[in-house]
């Protein structure tokens, strides 16, 4: 009798995973055929009907949107969109990640197209007026990692750059393979691969050699607690907080520029806010990204990642 019990349980279970499956492939079809407008509500139908019954959900955009209220004075027009961020990005990723495994190399979006095309003449413009000027590309962590990845493939497209390093703390693989979403583009690391031993050397020689790296300045303390706390002492609204010190630790050593911008995504389209170029080796670079960093969270605070989390950049590095 416990041998058909057994039985019948691997059976069930057996049904059952591949019942997920064909939902989660057809998930994946409906995602291709839809608008990012159609994501956007979807997003948000989601997130309502699923907080219903679940309470992690539930408190999960409550959190959010109260951190945002409390904190980043967001508008209370905007409680949903802040409510339901968390499940917009994912939708957007996998959405993002399912294209490129569709397409022949880079799925070019339309909006990341002109996106990339922005940030690229900004870039051009700053070669020609400094020649041999080292750019360093700061996405901020907003909307999507993956379309961020998308937009600097259209940086790379547009400026003719064949590779570029890359320093980011997405997880591998979160929807299958990214091998087809990251051509040309060298990891250096990633959430989970350990892998930060002479992490500072091999991005500035990665940046001698290509001209121009990506690096998300504006990654939250709390977010790199496994690893030895390198920050710098700045004010985020008109409090003392801490940003990550790598970048410039590297900038007071070599000639480069960072340029801070964050993706935005209304209505469907995306878009892209970019902030006045900051030359490294100036005294108050920190708190200049750290004013962008301010102002990113006054205006678009429902599309960041970080949002929900009360601490952010408060921090006390000497504990």
């Amino acid at each position: 009798m416990e041998a058909i019990w057994r039985a019948q349980r691997m059976i069930t279970k057996s049904l059952a995973r591949r019942w997920h499956r064909r939902i989660y492939a057809y998930h994946n079809w409906l995602l291709l055929r839809v608008s990012f407008a159609t994501i956007a509500r979807w997003a948000k139908v989601r997130w309502l009907c699923r907080s219903i019954v679940d309470v992690r959900w539930r408190w999960n955009g409550i959190v959010r949107y109260e951190t945002g209220r409390d904190l980043f004075s967001l508008d209370r027009g905007k409680w949903l969109a802040a409510m339901s961020s968390g499940v917009l990005e994912s939708l957007i990723d996998r959405r993002i990640h399912v294209g490129q495994q569709k397409s022949e190399g880079v799925e070019h979006l339309p909006d990341i197209v002109a996106v990339g095309d922005r940030i690229a003449g900004v870039v051009a413009q700053l070669w020609m007026e400094q020649s041999g000027r080292l750019v360093i590309l700061s996405p901020f962590h907003y909307v999507s990692q993956y379309a961020n990845v998308l937009a600097v493939h259209e940086v790379q497209r547009a400026l003719g750059v064949v590779n570029v390093a890359i320093v980011s703390g997405v997880p591998h693989d979160q929807f299958g393979s990214d091998e087809k979403l990251t051509p040309g583009l060298e990891i250096l690391h990633t959430q989970g691969d350990g892998v930060r031993n002479s992490l500072g050397i091999r991005f500035a020689r990665s940046l001698v050699r290509d001209k121009m790296a990506v690096l998300f300045a504006d990654a939250a303390p709390y977010s790199m607690h496994r690893y030895p706390m390198d920050t710098v002492g700045v004010s985020i609204f008109g409090r003392p907080s801490r940003i990550h010190d790598g970048v410039f630790r590297l900038g007071k050593r070599m000639q480069v520029t960072l340029l801070p911008y964050y993706l935005t995504f209304t209505r469907g389209r995306f878009d892209v806010v970019m902030f006045e170029r900051v030359p490294l080796d100036v005294d108050d670079a920190a708190q200049r990204v750290a004013d962008c960093i301010g102002s990113a969270l006054s205006h678009s605070y429902e599309g960041s990642l970080f949002a929900g989390y009360p601490t952010l950049y408060g921090f006390a590095a000497t504990r």
